[in-house]
């Protein structure tokens, strides 16, 4: 396994990190989280607000996204997305092709037939596909971890908390995250564990824990 594939399964990023690796803005982003075209990994309410954490896997199913955007409609974008995901779209693939066919080929509306490694389709085909698309995932990964490499480097500060008015109701965070420190005392309080933490909020560190139990007890 590449010393990039072992640094993506283990990290996560904010939504703001996620606007600045794609460039994708954040009101298409939550418009296409609205029509499951996309997930995050660690989707959960907290207080007013949501906390977002997203996997490697999701930053693909952007990049697949806004590569498919100009060609295809929305619908069809979230049956390729949702297929791939399904199907596991972190394996180590060299490249994915797959076709749409119209209701001729599939006796259905406009559908999402994936070519399988041997050359077959996974739905038997007795006429022409409409498009055919080839998606690049070693290309779409290495460039991604690039992006996501810098943008960590150059933005995270692991150990450090603060509070931005009108961030997550002005709650303390992790820098660089939208993890309420209040979220790990209470874990903290509840008996987890730094390993179960660190499991559950892969994009934090060590150091942010114990920064926020620090913090803890000086207030």
């Amino acid at each position: 396994m590449r010393n990039d594939e072992c640094l993506s399964d283990s990290m996560a990023w904010t939504t703001e990190q996620v606007v600045r690796i794609t460039g994708v803005s954040q009101r298409k982003l939550n418009y296409w989280l609205g029509k499951d075209i996309i997930g995050a990994e660690i989707d959960e309410a907290y207080g007013r607000g949501r906390v977002r954490l997203w996997s490697f896997g999701n930053l693909i199913e952007i990049r697949v996204a806004q590569m498919l955007r100009d060609r295809l409609s929305l619908q069809l974008i979230g049956k390729i997305v949702r297929q791939l995901r399904v199907g596991g779209i972190d394996s180590p693939l060299t490249e994915l092709r797959f076709g749409i066919a119209d209701s001729k080929v599939t006796r259905r509306e406009d559908d999402v037939i994936v070519q399988r490694a041997d050359g077959s389709w996974d739905t038997p085909l007795n006429g022409q596909i409409v498009i055919e698309v080839v998606l690049r995932f070693d290309e779409i990964r290495h460039d991604l971890m690039l992006a996501a490499t810098e943008d960590r480097k150059s933005r995270r500060k692991p150990g450090e908390v603060e509070k931005r008015r009108g961030r997550m109701g002005s709650a303390e965070t992790l820098v660089g995250t939208r993890v309420p420190v209040a979220t790990i005392r209470r874990l903290s309080g509840s008996g987890w564990s730094t390993a179960r933490i660190l499991e559950n909020y892969p994009g934090i560190s060590k150091a942010d824990i114990k920064a926020a139990l620090v913090d803890a007890e000086t207030a």
